[in-house]
């Protein structure tokens, strides 16, 4: 066939947008640019010769790319599957491999790497030998990447449902008889100031922290959010025990000298102790709500604590206990000039908020959802609550 006999190319827009994502792409391999490349010049009429002088190609290539994709279109771009030398391995050897990675590797090793799988087929007297190349291959097909390590926690409470369902419903219909607490601890807050002092930040260059630092001590905050109103009260503590746990909730009542005051809690020693307990009833006031065992994303006040900590602790230079007590003090009043309620929703994104920062800006503040249950819905802070979040499956 002549360069004036050329198949003719007619592309369908879809072809058309794959081939140009072909050609753009930085991660395409170069012969499938050339393919892509041919096939629409020619769609764009040129013959083959055209084509070849164009890009530096021969006459034979571009016939044959052109051929292959009238013929089988967007597949025929493709290299043609080769029977090549009888393999060398048979299935029952991939198997071996998939069936040792399901169990513990051998001791002293932690987990399973290429060449231990490699070394452990020829040790088990399953091949007489294999690379580790072949075994890369073998795990990239499956999909099977023995380094990655992924953490899940299921929360076994057996009644995760009602206790979740009630602070949802603490939090999306405000209770007419009482404001609602979310109250907790945020433990070992380091003071760490830098050896040396921190460069600032230049065109071309990130502000750069010195990796060398001292120790100062830790500083312990408790702290409890309203809310429906956002504010915060926190008091930095040397002790986290339950008698300044109680104390604590003790100055909460003559702050709040009205109504119930409803407290979300984790199940953490000082919330459950004989002595707040006792502490508990003897204040019909007081209502402890708690969370399920391993659910803290439950509880607002750890979402105040991670803009605490994002937006007034992380790489900070503390230069003792006292420094690190101001800030978090002053990052508490500041918070409460601004402060407005988280409201949930039931859109099933991650927990949001849109609120000022420090500076006035208005900053969209994200947090990833550490869900205890799967199944378990989650909940969007956005200005107004729009509908109740539907029960999650267990």
């Amino acid at each position: 066939m002549n360069a004036t006999h050329a198949t003719r190319i007619t592309l369908l827009g879809k072809e058309r947008r794959e081939l140009k994502r072909i050609v753009r792409a930085h991660t395409s391999e170069q012969r499938m640019v050339l393919r892509a490349r041919i096939v629409l010049l020619a769609a764009a009429g040129l013959n083959n010769c055209q084509i070849a002088d164009e890009l530096g190609c021969d006459v034979k290539t571009v016939r044959k790319w052109r051929d292959r994709f009238a013929e089988l279109r967007l597949e025929g771009l493709w290299d043609s599957h080769r029977d090549g030398r009888p393999p060398k391995f048979t299935t029952t050897h991939r198997h071996d491999v998939f069936a040792a990675l399901v169990g513990p590797p051998p001791p002293p090793y932690a987990r399973w790497t290429i060449d231990l799988l490699a070394n452990h087929l020829v040790e088990q007297g399953i091949v007489p030998s294999i690379g580790r190349e072949t075994v890369s291959h073998w795990l990239r097909t499956a999909d099977v990447k023995p380094h990655r390590v992924r953490y899940w926690l299921t929360s076994r409470d057996p009644n995760f449902e009602a206790k979740k369902n009630r602070i949802i419903d603490l939090y999306l219909r405000p209770p007419g008889d009482g404001i609602v607490i979310s109250i907790d601890e945020k433990t070992s807050i380091q003071a760490l100031e830098r050896v040396r002092p921190e460069l600032p930040s230049k065109p071309h260059r990130y502000r750069r922290i010195d990796f060398g630092y001292k120790r100062h001590g830790v500083m312990n905050l408790l702290a409890a959010f309203t809310v429906h109103t956002g504010r915060v009260v926190g008091e930095c503590i040397d002790k986290n025990d339950s008698a300044t746990f109680i104390r604590f909730v003790r100055q909460l009542m003559r702050d709040n000298p009205k109504g119930k005051l409803y407290l979300v809690l984790d199940n953490g020693t000082t919330h459950r102790s004989r002595q707040t307990k006792a502490f508990f009833a003897k204040h019909p006031r007081l209502v402890p709500v708690f969370t399920p065992t391993h659910a803290s994303w439950l509880n607002q006040i750890e979402i105040w604590f991670s803009l605490l900590s994002r937006q007034a602790l992380r790489n900070v230079n503390f230069t003792s206990r006292l420094a690190l007590k101001a800030r978090i003090l002053l990052y508490i009043d500041r918070y409460n000039q601004s402060a407005s309620p988280f409201a949930w929703t039931s859109k099933g994104k991650p927990l949001a908020r849109l609120n000022s920062d420090i500076n006035g800006t208005r900053k969209r503040v994200t947090r990833r959802r550490r869900s205890s249950l799967r199944g378990s819905r989650t909940a969007n802070r956005c200005q107004e609550p729009k509908a109740r979040i539907p029960v999650g499956s267990k």
